[in-house]
């Protein structure tokens, strides 16, 4: 998998620091080489990975923890792209929303990674999914990826006003920050809940609290990566709700862009120019 995070890693500019030399990737997914003894999995395996760095190679080394089973006919290029967006997004909206079936669920960024995991995990859900997207096409994208509505990035409030009314959404997943968080605060119903889950638009905004607290609305952090290091257990947890989603067809698979490894600067700078549609992974099947 490649992710918005790799490409701050790379740049030194994420909250958690490595230090270099350094391989990036923090999730994949492939067939086990070989466990330990006693492990609850074995060579031949398929499974998915989940680790802070280091995926970006053929052969990796990964507590049995972070190992996580595969079901039978999931290709490895959408099992690569679920472990950090789609296990994200469902800590999200399960955990920090207690997101509820029939509410209204609005994604920034919904042509992204993060965003399409969040539209269609909303819609498995049984939420009514709203996406904003930055142009036409990754609007038109973002419909295909399972959004009921979607609308451009420019404007997005008062056409959500046009289609829900004013003060009607539940629930905002923002990985944009920047400039949408006022009006995020101004699209939530009573009791609304806006979910912080990074600044890809680049700066960090500031909430006044007195909107929070007029509104009855409430702003959660989201920082999944740093729950699960303290919550370990979480992490398969969730990876069990989330395959049982995809078992009964609840839940589409994850629409990925696919790069060859030779290629890993190309498909870094394609979510540096916010060119991606879906999740970009490195995959040996794809020829350079």
């Amino acid at each position: 998998g490649v992710s918005f995070a790799d490409l701050l890693q790379t740049r030194g500019a994420y909250q958690m620091r490595v230090a270099l030399p350094y391989t990036p990737g923090m999730d994949a997914a492939g067939v086990v080489r070989s466990c330990a003894p006693g492990a609850d999995f074995r060579p031949g395996q398929r499974v998915a990975v989940l680790v802070p760095y280091g995926c970006w190679q053929e052969v990796i080394d990964v507590p049995p923890g972070r190992v996580l089973p595969l079901p039978d006919g999931m290709s490895f290029e959408a099992a690569a792209a679920a472990p950090l967006n789609y296990l994200t997004g469902l800590f999200a909206l399960v955990r920090r929303a207690r997101a509820l079936a029939g509410e209204t669920l609005l994604v920034h960024g919904a042509a992204g990674g993060v965003g399409t995991a969040a539209l269609q995990l909303g819609k498995a859900l049984g939420l009514r999914t709203i996406a904003v997207a930055g142009d036409e096409a990754k609007r038109e994208f973002a419909v295909r990826c399972g959004a009921d509505h979607a609308v451009l990035s420019d404007g997005w409030l008062a056409a959500v006003r046009d289609l829900v009314g004013e003060r009607a959404v539940d629930i905002v997943v923002d990985p944009v920050g920047s400039d949408r968080m006022t009006d995020s605060l101004r699209s939530l119903a009573p009791e609304g809940r806006l979910l912080v889950l990074g600044f890809a638009g680049g700066e960090i905004p500031v909430v006044k609290v007195n909107r929070l607290l007029l509104g009855n609305t409430g702003v959660l952090g989201v920082a999944s990566r740093e729950f699960f290091e303290q919550r370990p257990a979480l992490v398969a947890e969730l990876w069990g709700q989330l395959m049982e989603l995809w078992r009964t067809r609840m839940l589409a698979d994850p629409p990925v862009e696919a790069y060859p490894f030779a290629d890993a600067r190309a498909a870094l700078r394609a979510i540096a120019e916010r060119r991606a549609l879906g999740k970009v992974v490195l995959s040996r099947s794809v020829e350079p």
